[in-house]
């Protein structure tokens, strides 16, 4: 019964952002832009501009925006390891602090590189569909980690790790053959996440098939958008 009403509730909020752009308002440790008042405003900005949903990272993040707006917002807790790689809510304590806070999705990182963990994270895509009743967002990188996160009962997937793994290091550039690949293989919603920098890039992810487009960087951060800007100046 529990996994059926989370299936409706996936099915809902989903269907509120098909077709639609998300955005990811966050800024990471040091950047001008990390301050909550300044992050909550940037997100009333964007949703003034349209945005159908909100991607938040932190229990306090999530918690501003939950007192903004009723869209939907895919809650997440980014930690690095010793190593300085980036994880995706990499605990099932972080997972509740986003729930807590008013998140409607929880993303995970449902990569390969996890699966060695004392919780990996199928179990954890089961604990919190099951225990917090949400649906789960599983940021991938590559198609494998699509078709897992599919088995293993995830809600959506994002290409959101595309660039942030061992395999993927370094690239900056949209993978549209993963989309399509993603696209093609799975049944369940496919959103396009990561380097995505152009409006036509959003057009081009949906005429590909992506059930939704999520955009951060090229809309939230101007010292990125600044640079780009700059590198055009020079020869």
């Amino acid at each position: 019964m529990a996994s059926d009403l989370v299936e409706e509730k996936a099915k809902a909020i989903l269907s509120s952002l098909k077709g639609h752009l998300i955005v990811s308002c966050q800024a990471d440790p040091g950047d001008p832009m990390d301050d909550l008042s300044t992050v909550t405003r940037m997100a009333t900005a964007v949703l003034r501009g349209g945005a159908a949903g909100l991607r938040a990272e932190g229990e306090r993040a999530v918690r501003s925006f939950r007192q903004i707006t009723d869209r939907p917002i895919i809650g997440m807790v980014k930690a690095k390891d010793s190593n300085g790689e980036v994880y995706i809510t990499p605990t099932f304590e972080a997972a509740l602090s986003v729930s807590n806070a008013g998140a409607d999705i929880i993303a995970l990182d449902c990569t390969h590189r996890r699966l060695k963990e004392a919780e990996p994270w199928p179990a954890l895509v089961r604990r919190i569909q099951a225990e917090l009743g949400h649906p789960v967002l599983a940021d991938v990188a590559s198609l494998e980690d699509g078709i897992a996160a599919q088995e293993a009962g995830a809600n959506a997937v994002a290409t959101t790790l595309y660039g942030y793994t061992a395999e993927t290091a370094g690239i900056r550039q949209m993978s549209w053959p993963l989309l399509q690949a993603l696209v093609a293989k799975l049944k369940i919603p496919v959103i396009a996440e990561g380097h995505i920098q152009q409006p036509e890039d959003v057009r081009k992810a949906l005429d590909l098939g992506a059930y939704a487009v999520l955009v951060g960087s090229a809309i939230t951060r101007p010292e990125t958008i600044t640079a780009r800007f700059v590198a055009a100046t020079k020869d």
